[in-house]
């Protein structure tokens, strides 16, 4: 045994989430959720960002790695969202030192910190303090703070080995790590460890699951064929057999056959028949065809993307005086995504800005060499030949190769003093770089697909036959350089100043000074010079800034009497940015705990948070596409109502705003914390944040469908709203474009509010009876959302969310369900310990006012995500999921366990007004996709 006295610098080198005060043991005001290595153990949770989107107070605007599959402008990353505020306003700390954000904005919006490259085997726990920290933090810690703490000393060696699948053989999981550590602080005033992990998970693709998230053939649950040409016109871009037929005149002859009439349909496609549709080939719509068509859901749909982890840490601590201690720590980590596109580019293609097209291109008869063209079989009658054909061996990927280095340091520690209590202090330094290498393959520019055709080098006939150099020069590979930067510096200190009735009161000050960078060009640009140059799909989001940030900060613990504790709290903030705008705010708090009992005790919170605009928001651009129709009677005449005037999908370019306000949050927190026995903690606490000078792109600009109408009517359009015209209708050059991109900036409204309820319980205990040698630990939390609202500008009206798949443009349509729990309960037997756990979301309506009007709550007008989803449908299902892990000691170096995943095998309820994902939502039932999933490791300690 130790005294305290022994070793007094490791009572002090504490990290206390939420306070500047050094102890572990004070009472909390805020609601704080405690994750400590072993829970994660017990619930086979293996990975940080596994643990954070498990969390129910993770809500709408959580950033989860199946996105990346699905277009998401951060692929790569993931991001809780505490409260559902989105990535941007949960503060995301490692030993609570801040850390560099993720160089892709998720939206092309929002700043946030990446949980994806985290070492997991080296956490100690992680708090989630649910509610503002601004006040202790600085900005951004608007929904709450999720602080990482790692161990500080680790003895001998620590392995693990596992891996696992899912019961249909695919989602395939490998995870290795190992950690030696040497040294004792206690004995010998040092202790340092080195560790490094290795995780994979196997991409997961649409054919490998059961139907009918395998296919776009969706009539067996009242959807339609979107394979079949009849049903759907997209479907007669082409396949990835060419069909032709001959120009005589600029005009169509005949029907479309196939170029290789001894060509097979491929794998994934089936012969089809028909009258061709609206298509981008302006030459053929309206004509008979026989070709091939292509499941593209079957053939090239992703659910979730490859994802590969890897990181080495170095950790030292060490006793410098027997009241001080020094700490270094450095890590490097790798992740590296892989995410597929849908569907491959078209020959009837056109650029990103929407400048260029190959619409009009037809497959010449001569090449320019003089000999006829051999993917023209009416060349020898002098004959050009209209084809539809698509690109199957240029399919869209994109990797993401993201680079983290990060070091810090720390010295802190005790000094005498010779009235209240001693000095405490603290020093610490932390810098962190964040590198990310996009490489895009498979996305073709105009000029590539132009000069394949009309020089001949591209083999349509046997596509198979086409050299790696030729789909280089249709599909040059495009890669792009982003990177972030934090280096902070910061130092603080305390010390008891005289005693009140309760206790000692505490004082502590501080100040922070911090560097924050962030560049990411653009990785599609558009050269007026050379419109032909730029890709098809790449979208050209890009953000460029820097800023230095001041802060003071202080802390007063005040107990009053034992069973009342209050602390006050403030700090002032200064940001200079490369805009040349500058930003500061103060930050009060004031939290209370009332005890009157140990059984019983009531605590309340209160600030004023704020959050300053990212570098997107003041200073990036982004476009993205929803689908849009003009049903103008005059401009549809104008353009003789052929296949330039059907649906399509138009571009919301939104550009950064450097008069932005930062966004000022009131949060408070109020509840009671009961122990109606000494093994039962319960806690129910009411939340309510509103956010004023709210950041948001500019609603009259998303509303694509007025934009469009008043556009082709050459009516006014709101102030700050302009429209780029899409590419002209050949067969009428001359008549009004449509709208090809709508160009906003992102505006501050009035304000964005939530509110809601938060339950917690935990118990431990023996059980009775014949089971008094098995030992329980319970541990549960639930979130209710009351309200989720935002006040539009200029009177707009309050647009409402709480249990609607909105907020739908910027959640990627996750959807705001009102209940999410959780409850997991260990047995512990000897050796042997068995966890379950249970998760629950609730179901949520297909409406979002975002999308359709403040008001609006009539399923009649629900959404639909996909054009072949069925209609009508009201209300997603809630979704329910059990896990169950079981470990097994067999002496005490060696363990092993098995996790089984969705041990129910409960699928994923059908979401038809998603567009995040396809027919299910993976920000809450990703785990259904897959159905059972089944982990088996092993352990040792030497």
């Amino acid at each position: 045994m130790h005294s305290m006295e022994a070793n007094p610098s490791e009572s002090e080198n504490v990290v206390v989430t939420g306070t500047l005060f050094h102890d572990p043991n004070a009472a909390s005001a805020a609601p704080i959720e405690e994750l400590t290595s072993r829970d994660l153990q017990r619930r086979g949770i293996k990975t940080v960002t596994d643990a954070l989107q498990q969390l129910s107070s993770n809500g709408s605007g959580s950033l989860t790695n199946a996105f990346g599959s699905n277009g998401a402008f951060a692929a790569g990353a993931s991001a809780p969202s505490l409260h559902g505020l989105t990535s941007d306003s949960t503060l995301i700390l490692m030993d609570g030192q801040r850390l560099s954000y993720y160089p892709l904005a998720d939206d092309g919006e929002r700043d946030f910190v990446d949980t994806n490259w985290m070492p997991n085997s080296i956490m100690e726990r992680i708090d989630v303090k649910e509610d503002g920290g601004s006040a202790t933090y600085g900005a951004d810690a608007v929904g709450g703070v999720i602080n990482f703490i790692t161990r500080k000393e680790i003895k001998g060696f620590e392995g693990n080995a596992e891996g696992g699948l899912s019961q249909l053989g695919i989602a395939g999981h490998q995870r290795l790590y190992a950690t030696y550590g040497h040294g004792d602080l206690a004995k010998d005033g040092y202790n340092v460890y080195v560790n490094a992990e290795y995780q994979q998970d196997d991409a997961v693709y649409n054919r490998d699951v059961g139907y009918p998230y395998n296919t776009s053939n969706l009539t067996g649950i009242g959807g339609t064929n979107w394979i079949n040409n009849s049903s759907n016109p997209s479907a007669t871009y082409g396949s990835t057999q060419a069909i032709v037929a001959p120009v005589v005149n600029g005009q169509v002859v005949g029907s479309y056959r196939p170029l290789n009439a001894s060509a097979s349909c491929g794998k994934y496609g089936s012969p089809s028949s028909g009258t061709l549709g609206a298509t981008n080939n302006y030459y053929g719509s309206g004509s008979a065809f026989t070709g091939c068509s292509t499941d593209t859901t079957k053939a090239y749909g992703q659910i979730s993307p490859s994802l590969q982890r890897i990181n080495t840490t170095a950790h030292f601590t060490a006793n410098v005086t027997p009241r001080s201690q020094f700490t270094a720590m450095f890590t490097y980590s790798q992740t590296l995504t892989v995410a597929q596109g849908t569907t491959p580019a078209t020959l009837q293609s056109q650029t990103q800005s929407k400048q260029d097209s190959s619409y009009d291109l037809l497959i010449p008869a001569v090449l320019p060499n003089g000999q006829l063209n051999p993917n023209d079989p009416f060349a020898a009658q002098g004959q050009a030949a209209s084809m539809n054909y698509m690109f199957g061996d240029l399919v869209p990927t994109t990797t993401y190769y993201n680079q983290n280095f990060r070091g810090s340091t720390r010295y802190n520690g005790t000094a005498a003093s010779k009235w209240g209590s001693d000095w405490n202090y603290d020093f610490n330094f932390v810098g962190m770089n964040s590198a990310l290498t996009q490489t895009y393959t498979g996305y073709p520019t105009i000029n590539g697909i132009e000069n394949a055709v009309n020089n001949g080098t591209y083999n349509f006939v046997n596509p198979s036959e086409n050299s790696k150099s030729v789909l280089n020069s249709i599909a040059p590979k495009d890669v792009v350089h982003d990177r972030t930067q934090e280096y902070s510096y910061e130092m603080t200190a305390s010390k008891g100043l005289f005693r009140l009735p309760g206790g000692m009161v505490n004082l502590a000050i501080g100040g922070n000074i911090r560097w924050e960078s962030l560049n990411a060009p653009n990785a599609n640009p558009y050269n007026t010079a050379d419109p032909g140059a730029q890709y098809w799909t790449i979208n050209p989001v890009n953000a460029k800034g820097s800023r230095w940030v001041e802060s003071g900060f202080w802390e007063l613990g005040l107990p009053f009497h034992k069973m009342l504790k209050a602390d006050l709290a403030g700090r002032y903030d200064h940001y200079s940015t490369s805009t040349g705008v500058d930003y500061h705010h103060y930050t009060p708090q004031a939290n209370v705990v009332f005890k009157p009992v140990d059984e019983f005790a009531l605590r309340g919170t209160f600030s004023r948070g704020f959050r300053v605009p990212s570098f997107s928001e003041t200073g990036g651009e982004t476009v993205g596409y929803i689908q849009n129709s003009i049903s103008n009677p005059a401009w549809l005449a104008a353009h003789s109502n052929n296949s330039y005037t059907q649906a399509y999908y138009v571009g919301l370019n939104s550009v950064g705003n450097p008069n932005l306000k930062p966004e000022i949050a009131t949060n408070f927190s109020g509840g009671a914390v009961i122990r109606p026995l000494p093994w039962i903690t319960l806690s129910a606490d009411y939340y309510y944040i509103k956010k004023s000078n709210y950041i948001m792109g500019n609603p009259l600009g998303q509303d694509a469908a007025t934009i469009s109408e008043d556009y082709v009517t050459g009516a006014a359009l709101p102030a700050g709203v302009t429209v780029t015209p899409d590419t002209a209708d050949p067969a009428n050059p001359t008549a009004t474009a449509r709208p090809g991109l709508i160009n906003y900036s992102y505006i501050n409204a009035p304000w964005m509010r939530t509110d809601g309820v938060q339950l917690g319980f935990t118990a431990s205990h023996r059980l009775p009876g014949v089971l008094h040698e098995v030992n329980w630990y319970s541990k549960g939390e639930m979130t209710f959302v009351r309200r989720f609202s935002v006040a539009l500008p200029d009177g707009g009206g309050v647009e409402q969310f709480a249990g609607t798949i909105g907020p739908y443009n910027t959640t990627s349509a996750s959807g705001t369900p009102r209940w999410k729990a959780n409850w997991s309960n260990t047995f512990m037997w000897r050796k042997l310990a068995v966890t379950p756990t249970v998760y629950y979301t609730s179901g949520y309506k297909t409406v979002a006012q975002d999308a359709e009007g403040p008001g609006v709550t009539s399923c009649s007008a629900g959404l639909t995500g996909w054009d072949q989803v069925p209609s009508g449908q009201c209300h997603v299902k809630n979704y329910w999921d059990v896990d169950l892990t079981v470990n097994y000691q067999i002496s005490p170096r060696w363990s092993v366990y098995a996790n089984v995943y969705n041990l129910l095998g409960f699928r994923s309820p059908y979401d038809y007004a998603t567009y995040g994902s396809y027919l299910y939502n993976s920000s809450w039932s990703g785990k259904g996709i897959v159905y059972r999933s089944f982990q088996f490791g092993v352990n040792v300690k030497l």
